[in-house]
């Protein structure tokens, strides 16, 4: 789960610390980034904080901190972190009561109190290169422990609190050993982090599956909805193409080609969001296997699974969208009843007396082949491209389909379908096929072939065809 990010107000001491030896209570208002995890335990930590105090002084909110006996990993007390402040830290220098600063250890008379150093609890072998999430993961099981800082890019330590001290001109721009993309203090300085107080990792975990678990059903319901129109499109063009490739229809043949490439479009991008809802299936179901969350591997887990839940939800709305697209060229919605009565057949602009036989056209396609729509839906989609659509060529074969155009150009009319057909009967022809030409775009012209060239509108190109398909 990606950590996220908002600005919040905090109450921080002014002048010189923030820690046991300042008495001074001015308070400044500042506004600080907060890098917040949608994980949290269910184990409540032990550190007691007085509502009145400002920030996590000592005293009695942090008592014996570093110095009581602890074992580290056992008790998840934290669940999130800021990043408050980038200063040379007293604690860091003189708050080290078992470490390498031992003997410049000076706290012992004032709050008796000891930062704790990550390689001092854990094994070389065990150590991961460090990251400011790694440093606070070892920390936030650290009792009494309110902040964290990391130095020079690997030397993390936890600390009740921390204290500035006079320091050079340096700055906090050390990267993290394990993570070059934000900085972990400076030569001399700490990249000093804030640890707010534990909610609810079972909570959080089952809202982050819920989520999930719903994308997916909602997935998987639109792969297959893509998947059915793609296999109906891929059929029909194939029968199609052999169809009019028989009789050396070369518009009607390029029409399914382009029909059998967007049917593989939608397709692909079909098996990308099936891949992607079961990635989701996979995380929710890793989910529901953790169990206890007082345990701090287990809340460890649950945090990579949100991590990893908020990831893949997004993958999942971005492919998810792309795939809405491609449905929705392929079958548009909704259909509006009689949309069909404005649009003519193309021959009904060439020559009436062959206005009821079947019919094939080419020209510049204005949108993707639209497949299982009747004829009233392909009318609606062309006019839904108010300004781009004059007209389509549909097929109501055992899959309909529907090609839109911008601008018709070549056409072809079948005489040797039989006379039946021209009774409006459709038993001489195998399946219907008419190109249609829009009543307000074409009424009063004839399409006809202009062999001067005198106008823009009519077709480059009819061919007559004494047989018929099959």
């Amino acid at each position: 789960m990606a950590t996220t990010m908002k600005a919040i107000v905090v109450f921080t001491l002014s002048g010189a610390a923030v820690g046991a030896a300042s008495d001074s209570r001015d308070l400044q208002i500042e506004s600080i980034p907060r890098y917040s995890y949608k994980s949290a335990c269910g184990v409540a930590s032990t550190l007691h904080i007085n509502a009145t105090a400002a920030s996590l002084l000592q005293q009695d909110n942090v008592p014996g901190a570093g110095v009581d006996k602890f074992t580290p990993f056992k008790k998840v007390l934290k669940d999130g972190f800021m990043e408050v402040d980038c200063v040379k830290d007293y604690m860091f220098y003189r708050g080290d009561k078992f470490g390498d600063n031992k003997h410049d250890y000076k706290l012992g008379p004032v709050s008796d109190v000891s930062i704790v150093h990550y390689d001092a609890f854990v094994a070389k072998m065990d150590q991961q290169p460090m990251t400011q999430k790694v440093c606070f993961e070892f920390c936030r099981t650290v009792p009494n422990m309110g902040f964290f800082g990391v130095v020079n890019g690997r030397g993390c330590y936890c600390t009740p609190y921390y204290k500035p001290m006079e320091s050079d001109s340096s700055q906090c721009d050390a990267t993290c050993e394990g993570d070059s993309t934000v900085m972990c203090g400076g030569k001399s300085k700490s990249s000093v982090f804030a640890m707010h107080m534990c909610a609810s990792t079972g909570e959080d975990l089952s809202q982050s599956s819920g989520r999930a678990g719903s994308l997916k059903a909602a997935m998987d319901a639109k792969v297959k909805t893509a998947k059915g129109l793609s296999a109906d499109m891929q059929k029909g063009a194939t029968t199609l193409q052999n169809a009019f490739g028989a009789v050396g229809d070369s518009a009607a043949t390029g029409l399914m080609q382009s029909a059998k490439v967007s049917a593989g479009n939608l397709v692909h991008k079909a098996e990308e969001a099936e891949k992607a809802a079961g990635n989701l299936g996979s995380l929710v179901a890793a989910a529901a296997a953790l169990k206890s969350f007082s345990d701090p591997a287990t809340v460890t887990k649950a945090e990579r699974i949100m991590e990893d839940i908020e990831s893949a939800v997004e993958a999942g709305e971005t492919i998810t969208t792309a795939l809405d697209k491609l449905t929705a060229l392929a079958s548009p919605k909704p259909d509006v009843a009689g949309a069909a009565k404005q649009y003519y057949p193309v021959m009904y602009f060439v020559d009436k007396a062959f206005e009821k036989v079947p019919s094939t056209c080419g020209g510049s396609s204005v949108a993707e082949p639209i497949v299982s729509e009747s004829q009233d839906g392909c009318a609606s989609a062309c006019d839904a491209s108010i300004h781009g659509c004059v007209g389509f060529q549909y097929f109501d074969a055992s899959q309909k389909l529907c090609f839109l155009f911008s601008k018709l150009k070549t056409a072809s009319y079948y005489t040797g379908c039989g006379k039946s057909f021209l009774q409006m009967s459709q038993s001489a022809a195998p399946f219907a096929a008419t190109c249609y030409g829009k009543l307000s775009k074409f009424e009063g012209t004839n399409l006809k072939p202009d062999a001067s060239g005198k106008t823009d509108f009519g077709l480059k190109k009819l061919t007559k065809a004494d047989r018929c398909y099959k």
